[in-house]
């Protein structure tokens, strides 16, 4: 499948992912703002926790109980700086090719 068919692919399923995900948000949010709803989605079966339902998780949010993950820190490799001189000194040109005199002339 050349680059140009892989293209042509994904532009004409990305609108369609994307709305279904706007149709899943939207309905996991009428879901959770309505509790009629939800119970007549689980037929009026609902245990009495809804630890594992996707709508209770999206009301509520989910909170993952992970650590910090801490890196250790990075060894530094100190080195004295070394400043090498010039070997050869380069004069600059002056900027004027006559130096002025002392001031701007009187008038």
């Amino acid at each position: 499948m050349g680059f140009g068919r892989l293209a042509r692919w994904v532009s004409v399923i990305r609108p369609w992912v994307a709305a279904g995900g706007a149709m899943l948000v939207f309905a996991l949010g009428l879901f959770a703002a309505s509790p009629t709803l939800h119970e007549q989605l689980h037929h009026g079966a609902a245990a009495a926790t809804d630890d594992g339902c996707a709508i209770v998780l999206f009301a509520n949010g989910v909170s993952v109980p992970v650590t910090a993950i801490e890196l250790p820190p990075v060894p530094v490799a100190r080195s004295e700086q070394v400043f090498l001189g010039a070997t050869e000194i380069v004069w600059d040109s002056p900027r004027y090719l006559h130096q002025p005199e002392r001031g701007p002339p009187v008038a």
